[in-house]
């Protein structure tokens, strides 16, 4: 579990979509760790599809962690995020690719 400064459901939700989108790397990045800057790069721009996916399960009433609107998480997930990337030195990666988005 590699979310679980502050918010440990973010970590249930990353792997849920994860699982939901077929993404493989990120579940080893779950399972193992953030290591590379390759790995930084594809987590944060899953993250922002993560994001899009979740608002698209609200509007079709999905069900998703026991709840259909998951949204307000968000903020959670940004929190988590800065904190493991920062502490991973991979800071300037999210920050970019957040800005992108």
């Amino acid at each position: 579990m590699i979310f679980s400064v502050r918010y440990p459901h973010v970590n249930d939700l990353v792997l849920h979509y994860a699982n939901k989108l077929s993404d493989d790397m990120v579940i080893s990045i779950l399972q193992k760790g953030l290591n590379l800057e390759r790995e930084a790069e594809h987590l944060s721009y899953f993250i922002w599809r993560m994001l899009d996916e979740m608002a698209k399960d609200r509007e079709e009433g999905d069900v998703v962690l026991s709840g259909t609107d998951n949204t307000a998480m968000g903020a959670d997930i940004a929190y988590e995020m800065d904190t493991l990337m920062e502490e991973s030195g991979f800071g300037s990666i999210w920050e970019k690719i957040s800005d992108e988005a």
